[in-house]
Order: structure tokens, then C-alpha cells, then sequence
């Protein structure tokens, strides 16, 4: 990729307000740093990017002098271009991974550089911002990545139309336990006998929603590598195969207790369509999710019914929660200074972060009268020239607030974030296991979970028949010895980080 020159409009940035004798201009001395920053997009790529990027750049030069350059890429090629742009060479100064095994995948290639120097000397506003999460970014206890997180940790449940709720008068909506949820859902199903209460997807996907249940700590990975159950938080370390637990047996037989009441879509293992299509048609009721703050009005939005949230698992964090959106820096990059220095202004400039999110006011969005936003006059989600709909950038608890929202959503996600403690955090933040030291054994049993997982954990499959068989292919296919390596590795991190 070749650097671009600099437009008339950025050169004339660069000079100064005063004019030298014999009417020459006295230009700052450094050409700004050129850096590339990948820019994710859904569908087709924005109209105004360049405009944002030349808004951008307003900011950048003057404070940092540096040049951004937005790369626009499609959110569906990304990883594969990514990693083939570094290994061409390519100019892509900063990267951003949206899911824990792209990073750990980049990390295992060499594809990143160690970023702690870089953080220590340019990353204050980092520091101040995100330190609470900073764990997420560290591999072998060496910093690789940033974490762009905007709520520390998540809550889990059932999403479920108020409607039900008031139908049935229920009155619990903090920490469900199975059986209550099952209390729960009879009522509701006697109220509308036609309707179903979980809705899943089941169809080319991997459900997984035990964890929705049970405290479920995966370290980083996933469930082929084991994971501690309580996350460390009763002192336990011991890392197993979640599949074979009792915990993990009692969880299928109740899933299959109400796949055959009725309460979960027939369908399940197969259906590809979304939960909020079905509640959105008047077909279900609802589905598991995230259920924390903006979930909430978010899904009352989107299905064009009221929502309530029913929790199930309380607000914890998890190595896994953290170790998804980072931002790195490629080891290709040949200003790394330069690099961080923009990473930190995307925490600390709150400008910069509205204008990356959001676009230009009064092009892209409207401020209303009591301070949240929305598109112009005239455009939508999908008509609007610039959005960026991943929360990927930057410091995310300083962007505006979305009109869909609560007005105090930013009062109430700090909140959220301040109540994160050693209470409901995971013993083990800052460990990450990397499935690609055990890279054959790891695939093999990924297989045996894409076989059999979705059926027994929608109930659409006999556990007493089904359980036993699935227990047995994890162990043929290595998952015991990905445990056993797992396992060394984190008593190893625990002996260091006492």
C-alpha cells in the first residue's frame, strides 16, 4: 500500500498563523506521521468516510501530528485481510480484533507488537480510562493488545415482552434460578399456549448458553479448553471439562424439561432465522441474552415490543469479557510511537471519539434539545452516510448517547463499570489461554462441540442418551490433554502474579 500525499486542506494546518519576512510561511518543521487505521463497516462501505476522515485529521494533525488515514474494511473479510495484510507488508498501523481468537491468533503468528513500553510512555489517557480491563490485552504476561470495552463484564437472562410479565403478575427479575425461571415460564405458557417463551437459533451456530446459568470461566478461550467453575472467586483453580460436570448434566436435563413443555421452539437445532424475528412476528415471547442497561431499550427497539429482563446471572467479568476488542499495533508498523500516540487520543480527545463513532453533526447525526442524538431529518440506519456500529473505538463511555437510550445511560454505565470489584471479578484476569499451542488436538474437539452442543443444550436430544456420547468424543479427541496443558500454564501464571 502506498502512503498517500497530503491534501492542500491538511498542508495548510501545518502552517502557522504568521507569515515570516519576504512572505514565506513558516511551516512546523515535521511532517505529520501517516498512520492507517482500520475503519469495519457492514454491508456497503460509508459515503462520508472521507469526510470523517478529513474531520478527523482536524483533530489528529493539530494535536498529535499525525495523519489518519481510514482503511475501510467489511466486517465479513476482515480477519483474512488483516492477517494478509500484515504478511505482505502492507501499511496497517492499527488493527482492531473483535473477537478473542483473532487476537490470540495474531498474537500466535508474531503478527503484533509488545505494546507495554509504547503504553507506559504515550498511553495516559489510557491508563486513566481503561486500566480496570487492561488485563484483556496480555499474553504470557506481555501486553499485546487494548482493550476498547464499554461495560465491565456482563449480565445474563432472559429477554422476555413486558407484556408476559404483566399477563402472569411476576414480580422477581434478579437472579433466577432455573427453577424459578420454569415457574416462570409455565405461567406464561398457560397464558399463551400458542406462543414460544425461549426462542432459539440453533440452525449453523453454536449455542452456548450454559454459561447463562452457571459462573463459567473460560480464560480467555473456550470451552474446548476447559474452564474453572466460580471463577476462581472460592479460591478453586482447577480447570475441567465443562461437559462433564453435574453442573453441566443438571443444566441439560432441565433444557430438555422444557423443550418438551413447549417453552423452547421446536425447531431449535435447526431454526436459522432470529430470536428477535420470532418475537417481532408475535410467534415467541422471547430468547436468552445479555441483559445489562442499554439491552434492555436496545431490544424494545429492534423487536417493536416492549422488553423486560429477567436475570439469571448476575454482573461479573470475565477474562473472556475483556479479551475480545483490542486494538494492536502490527509488527509491520514503522512508526509505533505514532501508533500509540493516536490509540491515546481515541481514549482521551472526546471529539475525536463522537467523530469516529457518529460522523460529522448536523451530516450524519442531530444533537436534540435534551442532549442524546439522532439521525438527520430525513435519514436512517440504513440510509445515513457515515455510522460505525462496532463498539471498537476507543474509549466507548464517552460517546454521545443514542436517542433509543435513557438520558442519564452514561450516569448509569459508569455506575455499571464502578461496581466491578474482587467481588465479581475472575481470580485469573490478565491469563489467556491460547488454543494454538494445542492446535490439532483444539480442532478436533471444536468438531465434537459443533456436533452435539446445540441439540443437548436446547433440548432437543435425551441427555441420559446423548450426554455420555458427547462426554466420550471430547475425550477421544484430545480435550483432557488441551485441560492438562491449560492447567500447567495457569498455575504457572498463578505462581508469578502472586
Amino acid at each position: 500500500m502506498k502512503r498517500r500525499a497530503i491534501s492542500g486542506l491538511m498542508a495548510a494546518m501545518l502552517m502557522c498563523t504568521g507569515v515570516m519576512a519576504g512572505g514565506a510561511v513558516n511551516v512546523k518543521a515535521d511532517d505529520p506521521t501517516h498512520i492507517v487505521l482500520e475503519s469495519l463497516f457492514f454491508g456497503s462501505q460509508p459515503a462520508d468516510l472521507a469526510a470523517v476522515e478529513a474531520a478527523i485529521n482536524e483533530i489528529t494533525i493539530p494535536e498529535i501530528n499525525v495523519e489518519v488515514e481510514l482503511y475501510p474494511l467489511n466486517f465479513a473479510d476482515a480477519s483474512s485481510q488483516v492477517s494478509l495484510m500484515i504478511s505482505a507488508g502492507d501499511q496497517l498501523d492499527l488493527v482492531v480484533t473483535p473477537t478473542e481468537s483473532e487476537f490470540l491468533s495474531l498474537v500466535s503468528k508474531n503478527m503484533l507488537l509488545e505494546l507495554d513500553d509504547l503504553y507506559e510512555e504515550y498511553g495516559p489517557d489510557i491508563k486513566e480510562s481503561a486500566e480496570a480491563v487492561l488485563g484483556g490485552g496480555y499474553v504470557d504476561n506481555t501486553l499485546y493488545g487494548i482493550p476498547s470495552i464499554e461495560k465491565y463484564g456482563r449480565t445474563f437472562g432472559l429477554m422476555v415482552a413486558k407484556e408476559a410479565v404483566d399477563a402472569v403478575g411476576w414480580d422477581k427479575f434478579e437472579d433466577l434460578t432455573m427453577d424459578e425461571l420454569g415457574e416462570f415460564m409455565a405461567k406464561v405458557k398457560e397464558a399463551y399456549p400458542d406462543k414460544t417463551i425461549m426462542q432459539m437459533t440453533g440452525g449453523g451456530a453454536n449455542l452456548a448458553n450454559f454459561e447463562y446459568f452457571y459462573l463459567t470461566d473460560y480464560l480467555g478461550a473456550d470451552a474446548a479448553c476447559g474452564a474453572v467453575m466460580g471463577a476462581g472467586l472460592d479460591g478453586n483453580s482447577e480447570i475441567v471439562n465443562v461437559f462433564a460436570t453435574e453442573e453441566y448434566k443438571e443444566y441439560c436435563q432441565k433444557m430438555r424439561e422444557w423443550y418438551q413443555a413447549g417453552y423452547i421452539n421446536q425447531d431449535a437445532a435447526t431454526n436459522t432465522d432470529t430470536s428477535q424475528s420470532a418475537v417481532t412476528a408475535g410467534t415467541a415471547l422471547g430468547y436468552l441474552l445479555y441483559t445489562e442497561l442499554d439491552m434492555v431499550p436496545g431490544q424494545s427497539t429492534a423487536n417493536g415490543v416492549d422488553m423486560v429482563a429477567l436475570n439469571t446471572r448476575g454482573h461479573y467479568m470475565m477474562q473472556t469479557d475483556v479479551g475480545m476488542q483490542q486494538w494492536c499495533i502490527p509488527y509491520t508498523c514503522e512508526d509505533p510511537e505514532a501508533a500509540m500516540k493516536l490509540l491515546n487520543l481515541m481514549w482521551g480527545n472526546t471529539d475525536l471519539i463522537n467523530l469516529i463513532y457518529f460522523g460529522i453533526e448536523g451530516q450524519n447525526y442531530q444533537v436534540l434539545d435534551d442532549g442524546r442524538i439522532d439521525y438527520v431529518e430525513g435519514q436512517n440506519a440504513q440510509t445515513t452516510g457515515y455510522k460505525q456500529w462496532f463498539g471498537l473505538y476507543g474509549d466507548t463511555t464517552k460517546r454521545l448517547t443514542w436517542c433509543d437510550l435513557p438520558a442519564d445511560y452514561h450516569d448509569q454505565l459508569l455506575a455499571y463499570n464502578d461496581s466491578i470489584d474482587e467481588s465479581n471479578t475472575s481470580a485469573f484476569m490478565g491469563y489467556s489461554f491460547n488454543p494454538q499451542v494445542m492446535k490439532t488436538e483444539y480442532a478436533a474437539v471444536t468438531d465434537v462441540i459443533t456436533t452435539y452442543r446445540t441439540a443437548l443444550e436446547c433440548g432437543s436430544v435425551d441427555p441420559e442418551e446423548v450426554l455420555p456420547q458427547f462426554i466420550s468424543a471430547l475425550e477421544s479427541a484430545g480435550i483432557n490433554k488441551i485441560i492438562e496443558e491449560n492447567q500447567k500454564e495457569l498455575d504457572a501464571w498463578i505462581a508469578e502474579n502472586k
